[in-house]
């Protein structure tokens, strides 16, 4: 019966690894639907938004000669984009994407070993996804030559990253910056009255909310940034975690999500 259908949906998870160890692979295209968080699903607002925005970011990068990260206080995070590889993750299947998950949202920047010099300000509220902590303190990066050189701070979650990246398994690469991820899921507001930071916490770990960005350090140091600006060159697509630009949500999205229009 599966080798006949074009399509499938997946409730478990398994079926993606079945079908990719099998022999006789077929061209089934495959989606796997986490369903894990019931109140984050019924947070997200549905439509074709993501898609839309993944391809514009495309466009955007590879006519565009770097990215820039503004993280507040004149921080900037400078890479070149010209060895760049790009990653669009928005839950749709196609014939060059077999397989797929929902939801999805995110747009990965690989740089391939390019130049990224600068610095990233990390304020109270940024998380810092694998050890599942929202920072309580601001937080001081210097990036040089590709590499984290430097964590100013001596609070607990300044003392916590610098475990973190001592423990890596592999030194070489503990301290290097590899990409960025950009998030393109619109979800509703959260209400004032719920427990802010869990939610928070888990719209990370689900999806990327759109306008957060992330970088991705070493093999297991993911910091992401609720309220950075993104510029492609000149073009800004986040401004203080907001979309904006080419990016910006239609008025359909923009009534789901209780975006005000002004």
């Amino acid at each position: 019966m599966l080798a006949r259908s074009e399509f499938a949906i997946d409730l478990v998870g398994n079926l993606t690894k079945s079908i990719s160890a099998d022999e006789h692979r077929t061209d089934i295209r495959v989606l796997t639907l986490k369903c894990e968080n019931i109140h984050e699903l019924n947070r997200l607002v549905v439509s074709s938004g993501v898609a839309r925005r993944a391809q514009a970011l495309k466009r955007l990068a590879t006519s565009s000669k770097e990215v820039r990260i503004s993280s507040g206080a004149g921080s900037f995070l400078i890479a070149e984009l010209s060895s760049a590889q790009y990653i669009m993750k928005t839950g749709i299947t196609s014939q060059r994407d077999q397989f797929a998950e929902w939801p999805s949202g995110i747009f990965n920047i690989d740089f391939g070993g390019e130049q990224i010099n600068g610095e990233l300000l990390l304020k109270p509220g940024d998380i810092f996804l694998e050890t599942g902590q929202i920072l309580s303190d601001p937080i001081h990066l210097e990036i040089e030559n590709g590499n984290l050189v430097e964590i100013l701070g001596d609070s607990a979650d300044a003392n916590r990253m610098r475990v973190h990246l001592q423990n890596e398994p592999n030194v070489d690469t503990a301290y290097q910056l590899n990409g960025i991820s950009l998030g393109l899921a619109l979800a509703r507001k959260l209400k004032d009255n719920g427990p802010r930071g869990q939610e928070l916490l888990q719209m990370s770990l689900d999806m990327h909310h759109a306008g957060w960005s992330s970088v991705n350090i070493g093999n297991s140091m993911t910091l992401t940034l609720k309220e950075a600006s993104v510029l492609f060159d000149d073009q800004m697509i986040f401004e203080s975690g907001e979309l904006t630009g080419v990016l910006q949500p239609d008025p359909y999205e923009r009534s789901a999500a209780g975006i005000k229009s002004y």
